[in-house]
């Protein structure tokens, strides 16, 4: 009787093997997947080149675009304006001096965004920086506020101003840069350049 029980449940046991695999031709399984959007922000110039027009002697300035975006509303704008060298050549000790940076600072204008807490938009010169061997200046960092709801996406005004203090300056062309510094608010300070 043993062996009887024993081949029936065997038996049992192969029948529903055989059905089951015979009725599952095809089968599914899921896994939840999920990420995390990490904090960002981007800036681009929006123009590459900015020209400043002519001058003679004088102070004069110029405007650099750049387009911000960012993932959040609010972030830390900052801002290294080199002086303008001739020939585009940028030494410690150029043969022809270079027209500096001038004024109290840079006047940082977002097209929907305020500084927080009544700052000025003109952020002022705070130290002198170099880029790319330019010399210069380099802004305190304001932070500001986006209008916009749950994001800061817009272009940001940058403008400086120069200096030509010599009516014997050689003539030519004078370049430099505007360098526009992003930051989400909360984040670690910024470097200077």
């Amino acid at each position: 009787m043993k062996k009887s029980t024993i081949a029936a449940a065997v038996g049992a046991s192969l029948a529903l093997l055989a059905s089951s695999a015979i009725a599952d031709t095809s089968n599914d399984a899921s896994a939840k997947v999920f990420v995390q959007v990490s904090p960002n922000v981007s800036v681009i110039f929006t123009d590459a080149h900015v020209d400043l027009g002519t001058v003679q002697t004088g102070k004069f300035g110029g405007t650099a675009t750049f387009r911000v975006d960012a993932n959040e509303e609010a972030v830390i704008l900052g801002v290294t304006a080199t002086n303008l060298y001739k020939g585009d050549v940028c030494e410690a000790e150029p043969e022809v001096a270079p027209l500096p940076v001038n004024g109290d600072g840079a006047l940082v204008q977002p097209e929907r965004a305020n500084p927080f807490n009544s700052f000025s938009p003109l952020l002022p010169w705070v130290a002198e920086a170099n880029y790319l061997d330019c010399a210069g200046m380099r802004s305190t960092d304001v932070p500001y506020e986006s209008a916009q709801n749950g994001h800061f996406s817009q272009d940001v005004d940058v403008n400086v101003s120069w200096d030509q203090p010599d009516p014997e300056q050689p003539q030519g062309e004078y370049s430099g840069f505007i360098i526009l510094h992003t930051m989400l608010l909360g984040q670690p300070a910024l470097a200077s350049n």
